[in-house]
């Protein structure tokens, strides 16, 4: 069985973040978001992975080059969007005929992909799905389940849905080879619209994986900042799981504080969420409240932030005041607003 990454496109909702840095390879505690596919990958026993990507795909073949243990990379490269099912079809020549496992590329999750291949296996049907557990899914279509099966998909809800779980898409699938041998070449094909459907007619039913752990869909600078508490705020409270790892290179302290060892900080108060990552610089008699700071970042003496995002080498002003905003270097500062994390999620 091989695995199949969609990596996607311009990521224009995280822009200007995403402007040089893909998406995927965007940093989650100093780990790329990539990385903790990969891993998750590894885990479930698949050594080879398909990146599906058409978009600065030097960087991610610099990423994969790194990576040693018996691990094979190799790269789909679309001319131009051919949506999720279309980017799958594309890859059939490298997928070879062989089961496969496919992931949204911007998905942080703690699944356990070994237990989907193993539900997949044993129902005997042509695709698996993920179910995420929503209790409000009104910004979301739904997927409609009876019992280990999906018999179809749902519009984004109106009106009162009564007591959930209620399931959408998770962006994990299993598919056997001609479900993706049979997708239409030459043009964008929904996986959700057209293929699913078109399986459900024919076979009557797919599998459904029910899952209500860590997700986080990294969309949006808001879905960014959380996927970082809530990794930490994971590792905080259930130690070095396998989704972490075992890592000397931080420190974790209590009010969700990390604090990459190679970050350079003293004299600095750092009150409840805040994340320091590699290499990044603040001055002295700073404050820093519920704020994300990446590698290379630099933060001049005396200043206070609240809420913000600090890109990858972006220099903040000594004495500078500010909250509720995305720092890029070289861009126009965005505004942002944090949204709550459940910690358990």
């Amino acid at each position: 069985m091989k695995a199949l990454l969609l990596i996607g496109g311009l990521a224009t909702r995280l822009y200007p973040l995403s402007k040089r840095l893909p998406k995927s390879l965007l940093p989650i505690c100093d780990r790329e978001l990539l990385h903790y596919q990969v891993t998750q990958l590894a885990l479930a026993g698949i050594n080879e992975i398909v990146l599906a990507a058409g978009h600065q795909v030097e960087m991610l073949r610099e990423f994969t080059s790194h990576y040693s243990g018996g691990l094979s990379f190799h790269f789909s490269v679309e001319p131009e969007p051919r949506g999720t099912a279309g980017a799958i079809g594309y890859a059939r020549d490298v997928l070879a005929g062989e089961p496969v496992v496919v992931l949204n590329a911007d998905i942080l999750s703690a699944l356990t992909l070994a237990d989907v291949i193993s539900t997949h296996q044993q129902a005997k049907r042509p695709a698996t799905l993920v179910g995420y557990a929503v209790d409000n899914p009104a910004r979301y279509g739904l997927l409609n389940v009876s019992g280990d099966a999906i018999t179809g998909f749902s519009e984004k809800p109106e009106g009162a849905l009564g007591l959930g779980p209620h399931y959408i898409n998770a962006g994990v699938y299993v598919l056997e080879p001609p479900v993706y041998e049979q997708i239409p070449g030459g043009r964008a094909v929904s996986i959700e619209r057209e293929v699913f459907p078109a399986l459900i007619n024919e076979h009557g039913s797919l599998t459904h994986f029910p899952f209500d752990g860590l997700w986080n869909d990294i969309g949006t600078f808001e879905s960014y900042f959380k996927a970082n508490f809530t990794m930490l705020a994971r590792r905080y409270i259930d130690g070095e799981d396998t989704l972490w790892g075992r890592r000397d290179d931080c420190a974790v302290f209590k009010d969700l504080v990390y604090i990459h060892k190679t970050a350079k900080l003293k004299g600095v108060d750092l009150f409840h969420r805040v994340i320091v990552m590699r290499e990044a610089t603040i001055g002295d008699n700073c404050r820093l409240q519920n704020c994300l700071v990446l590698p290379q970042a630099r933060i001049g003496a005396g200043t206070r932030l609240t809420d913000c995002i600090v890109g990858p080498s972006a220099e903040v002003p000594a004495q500078a005041k500010l909250s509720s905003l995305l720092l890029v270097a070289n861009e126009p500062h965005v505004p942002f607003y944090p949204e709550a994390i459940d910690a358990g999620r």
